[in-house]
């Protein structure tokens, strides 16, 4: 700090200073402690309220085919030409208030042989709507004076974790295995590529090298992902040139879908996080004395053994800290598994946590499921760094 205080002055040190702890307070520590308090409370979706709305939707449901059969009647002249119901008014008892098994018309609205709406059937359609309507007011008036005590209830408990499917816990555990897997090959690809950067002897070619590596991330990584999908898909540019080798005949309707496997999503995700695991590893090879590598080799060790015993052993930190980075930017990825070859490979978990936020509106069990993904993340790095034997201060290097 004092450091600071000496290189920019006090003002321009305070300004700094404060604008990390609001990024830090504002951005990183409130989100996260609403998100972990929302993941702990359970909402009630089943109270009386909620089966209120549930049968009024049922009685607009039959309302709107009513009108729309009225409707066609007066179209076609009396004559519709299909199978119309007989729109009888028939007694039906009061709604009870628990769901119906599906959106049916009253059991009075049986079938009728063809023929359009007759005299009788239009005014029992018009009587029946007129029921309806007296229904729905009814339930409506119910659900205004009860949406107040009853209905979506609130409570602190375990039930977003607990209540977590059996297909939701698969694809949970599924998908930290891919996020492994993507580690895993992803560190095999990088770490010949960061050990031939920071052992290239000319300085023109390793400037080659990383401006190759780093071009491509001056695109957007939505615009890199879809390029992917133009060649893995099944009329996309791996087929285009399997045809043009006369292994398959695009004409006749052949060609591989990449995109409907895991494969094709790791491919992507390998190719857009490849820079946080080659740079890591590169930064502790480069600092490696170079020298050594030359006395194992001149004691007659082998390649195998070059690595296992001077290089990695002296690469740990960048490999734990590009495996770390790896891992966690592919089990929060939700670009690649939902553009690529949506739904026609498993779902990640990701994808699930989308959904409970943004289609089922669920924001608490979408907490939930991120809170659960954080702490496997957590634990991932607490492991990683055991078995790498590093610590903080290690990887902060």
């Amino acid at each position: 700090m004092s450091e600071l205080v000496r290189t920019y002055g006090r003002g321009l040190t305070a300004l700094f200073v404060g604008l990390i702890v609001a990024w830090i307070v504002g951005l990183i520590l409130v989100p996260q402690i609403r998100m972990i308090e929302r993941a702990f409370i359970y909402e009630d979706r089943g109270g009386e309220t909620a089966m209120l709305a549930l049968e009024i939707d049922r009685l607009y449901t039959e309302k709107f085919k009513l009108e729309q059969r009225l409707k066609a009647g007066e179209g076609s002249g009396g004559g519709s030409g299909f199978p119309s119901p007989s729109l009888t008014p028939s007694p039906t008892p009061a709604p009870s208030l628990t769901p119906s098994p599906g959106l049916t018309p009253s059991p009075g609205l049986t079938p009728s042989p063809g023929g359009g709406l007759s005299a009788a059937e239009r005014a029992g359609a018009e009587a029946r709507i007129g029921e309806l309507n007296a229904q729905i007011a009814e339930l409506e008036a119910q659900e205004d004076t009860s949406s107040g005590e009853a209905g979506m209830k609130e409570s602190y408990s375990l039930d977003n974790f607990t209540t977590m499917s059996a297909v939701h816990v698969e694809i949970f555990v599924m998908t930290l295995l891919y996020a492994l897997c993507v580690t895993v090959l992803c560190f095999l690809i990088c770490y010949p590529v960061a050990y031939a950067a920071a052992t290239m002897q000319s300085e023109e070619k390793l400037t080659l090298l990383m401006v190759g590596l780093v071009i491509p991330y001056a695109i957007n990584e939505l615009l890199r992902i879809f390029s992917w999908v133009m060649i893995l898909e099944k009329q996309g540019i791996l087929n285009w040139l399997f045809d043009a080798l006369g292994i398959i005949s695009m004409d006749a309707g052949e060609g591989f879908r990449f995109v409907a496997s895991n494969g094709a999503v790791f491919t992507v995700m390998i190719y857009a996080y490849v820079l946080f695991m080659v740079f890591p590893i590169y930064n502790t090879i480069d600092t490696l004395d170079k020298n050594q590598i030359e006395a194992a080799r001149d004691l007659g060790a082998s390649v195998w053994k070059i690595h296992t015993r001077v290089v990695i052993p002296h690469a740990k930190p960048g490999i734990a800290v590009g495996s770390i980075m790896t891992f966690m930017l592919s089990a929060g990825s939700i670009a690649a598994p939902e553009i690529v070859g949506r739904g026609l490979h498993p779902d990640w978990f990701s994808q699930l946590i989308y959904r409970r936020f943004f289609e089922a509106d669920s924001w608490n069990q979408g907490s939930a499921y991120s809170v659960a993904l954080l702490v496997a993340c957590v634990a991932f790095i607490l492991v990683n760094m055991a078995i790498f034997k590093v610590g903080i201060r290690d990887i902060a290097k």
